[in-house]
């Protein structure tokens, strides 16, 4: 709070980072601001075994909140692929797994304890209307100190992975939404390779330790990540290269038909070491396939070379001003370029082809990604985006925790 008060008192500006794992500025304070860290924040505060939740400080990251839960036979209900990511920053910005029963992240906080931009301790129950403003707040609404979980007892997940037609996944995606605790579905671009990804709670036995080394050391880590950083470095030279390089790729990695079991926090991780960069949309989730088959052609007519799946999410709708699901079940659409060995092919053409392609269909960015939109965009997008920012400088007059990437959304002047 005294670091607050003093931001406030010499007209500083002040930034939290969580994990730093942002693919854009919005954690970065201004020339002389000051940059906060919570990491020594990482004490877990209290667990209430009957409600089956988890009282922690802001600042734990994932994989050591997983460790704890898992020994108080505890889990988080959904997650994402990545699952380093600092708690109160995957809040912040829409963090989001997959599965149309389950909304983002935030949507499992019960509590959050909040210093204010003024520098006074504000205490939010999920049941206050003003949860629905600070579920995510970008980081401009105080720094979050502690934050309520409601987690599930400890469950595994049989995961089947299958490749499966375009066409058939348009046909029974009702179907597959409806059936499944967790669906999401991937494309090899400049092949026809499509694999859906199913995940359902089960009380059968874990698979093999063999089984999981492979899965996440040999096929993961050696041939997904090194193996296939050292082909990408020769198309980094010759794109063109790429859709042979997707094909092969397709033919290891992708089965034909898998079927394992997992404790859940493994069944939903996807080990990545490539650098990359990444845009990500949600959109109405009646609009799935014209989007994708827009994205599909868009890569071909452009000649754009990916040299990455893409993935197609899908998440339950909420009422959080600033949430990319506001007011909709929502399909997330996510791509990527890799930059093998720090090399750095042009990819900037084709983010904004997706960023033009998603805006036909009022698409909001994903908060921590990258995205090239306008403010006016956003106001057409978000309905309470005016009021959002309304609220916002009431609480900070000084806009101390506000900062360049903030003043680009709302097209301010530096």
């Amino acid at each position: 709070m005294a670091l607050v008060k003093e931001a406030n008192a010499h007209g500083k500006r002040l930034k939290v980072v969580g994990g730093g794992d942002s693919y854009n500025d919005i954690f970065c304070p201004e020339e002389g601001g000051i940059l906060l860290s919570l990491k020594v924040m990482d004490r877990v505060l209290e667990v209430d075994k009957r409600l089956n939740r988890v009282t922690v400080e802001a600042g734990i990251m994932m994989p050591d909140l997983i460790r704890y839960l898992k020994k108080a036979g505890l889990s988080l209900s959904n997650l994402g692929t990545n699952i380093f990511d600092n708690l109160a920053g995957a809040c912040s910005t829409g963090y989001h797994g997959s599965g149309i029963n389950y909304a983002i992240f935030s949507s499992f906080v019960t509590a959050f304890e909040i210093i204010t931009p003024t520098g006074e301790k504000k205490h939010i129950e999920k049941s206050d209307d003003a949860f629905a403003i600070y579920a995510v707040g970008l980081g401009v609404l105080g720094i979050i100190t502690r934050i309520t979980l409601q987690c599930e007892p400890y469950f595994r997940l049989e995961v089947v992975e299958k490749k499966m037609p375009f066409e058939q996944i348009e046909a029974e995606f009702d179907q597959l939404l409806a059936e499944n605790d967790h669906f999401k579905f991937i494309w090899v671009p400049h092949t026809k390779d499509f694999m859906v990804w199913l995940g359902n709670r089960t009380d059968k036995p874990r698979s093999s330790a063999y089984k999981k080394f492979m899965t996440y050391f040999t096929t993961g880590l050696l041939i997904n990540n090194l193996f296939h950083e050292f082909l990408l470095f020769f198309a980094s030279f010759r794109r063109s290269l790429v859709p042979r390089i997707n094909r092969l790729m397709s033919r290891i990695l992708l089965p034909e038909y898998s079927e394992s079991v997992y404790d859940a926090h493994w069944a939903f991780f996807l080990p990545h070491l490539l650098k990359q960069d990444v845009v990500e949309y949600a959109f109405d989730i009646k609009d799935t396939f014209k989007v994708f088959k827009e994205v599909i052609a868009m890569i071909e007519e452009k000649g754009i070379y990916v040299d990455t799946p893409v993935e197609v999410r899908f998440v339950k709708g909420d009422n959080y001003w600033m949430s990319p699901s506001y007011g909709m079940d929502s399909c997330w659409i996510g791509t990527k370029i890799h930059f093998p060995y720090y090399r750095h092919p042009e990819y900037q053409r084709y983010f904004t082809e997706i960023d033009t392609i998603l805006l036909r269909y009022r698409g909001r960015p994903h908060w921590g990604k990258q995205f090239r939109i306008t403010t006016g965009d956003f106001k057409r997008t978000y309905p309470k985006w005016d009021a959002f920012w309304r609220y916002a400088d009431q609480e900070d007059p000084n806009r101390i925790l506000q900062n360049g990437f903030i003043r680009r959304l709302r097209d301010l002047e530096e």
